[in-house]
């Protein structure tokens, strides 16, 4: 009798854990880190015709899979480094950006283990530029918020069981723009801009992954007070499925 309980546990408990493996996970969780470097203007602070900057980034990204196999993503990242020009050493300054975006991306095609989404994204950076020799604003730091919404695209080949390639462009046409100065809206006719994300993964685990990712990211505004910035990341990070 004691045999056949022990029997029918185990065969329950195999049961179970064969279910928790095979079943598809709807959440991921992915911490990475990397290395930024990249190029700025900005005369609304200093007149600086390109101030170059490199330092680490880090960022947070979680991703909701619904019953349709659409997603949800949200991301944030933290960068800080120093803003360096070889024109004056008095003219660098020490730089802060926090990024915080929201992604809906509908599933539009999937095929021969090749997957599309497109869909909207908002982002939202805010930057901070410390150093009163070059601020024009009462010896305060100078701040940029920038909220961009725009289109989305992501797309995604798994290579084999446990390897995959992913793309994401993101194309923003609306910019608002708030400074110590002023605060405005801007449309592509003034305000150009593109992210670009490519992403390898590895399957360790049915919980985990571990991804390699490059970001190139830039921007333009046409505008008296003229702006610039273009980026590119390095980062390597490791993503929990639950």
């Amino acid at each position: 009798m004691k045999l056949n309980r022990l029997i029918f546990t185990t065969a329950i408990l195999s049961a179970v854990s064969v279910q928790a493996q095979t079943t598809e996970k709807k959440n991921q969780l992915e911490f990475s880190t990397g290395y930024n470097f990249g190029y700025l203007k900005n005369l609304e602070f200093a007149p600086v015709q390109m101030y170059e900057y490199e330092g680490s980034v880090y960022k947070l990204n979680y991703t909701h899979t619904s019953k349709k196999e659409n997603l949800f993503e949200i991301k944030i990242d933290y960068l800080s480094s120093e803003l360096k020009t070889d024109k004056l050493s008095n003219l660098n300054n020490d730089f802060a950006k926090v990024g915080l975006d929201f992604s809906y991306l509908k599933k539009i095609y999937d095929k021969d283990r090749f997957v599309i989404y497109g869909g909207l994204q908002s982002q939202t950076n805010t930057s901070i530029y410390s150093n009163p020799n070059t601020s024009s604003f009462n010896n305060e730091d100078y701040y940029t918020l920038h909220q961009e919404f725009g289109i989305t695209g992501r797309f995604r080949y798994q290579s084999s069981e446990k390897q995959y390639l992913s793309s994401k462009l993101t194309l923003p046409v609306v910019l608002l723009r708030v400074t110590n100065a002023e605060g405005k809206f801007y449309t592509i006719d003034n305000y150009q801009s593109v992210l670009w994300e490519l992403e390898y993964g590895y399957k360790l685990s049915n919980h985990f992954d571990v991804k390699a990712v490059y970001n190139f990211n830039y921007a333009r505004l046409q505008v008296p007070s003229a702006y610039r910035e273009l980026q590119h990341q390095l980062n390597l990070g490791i993503n929990y499925k639950f």
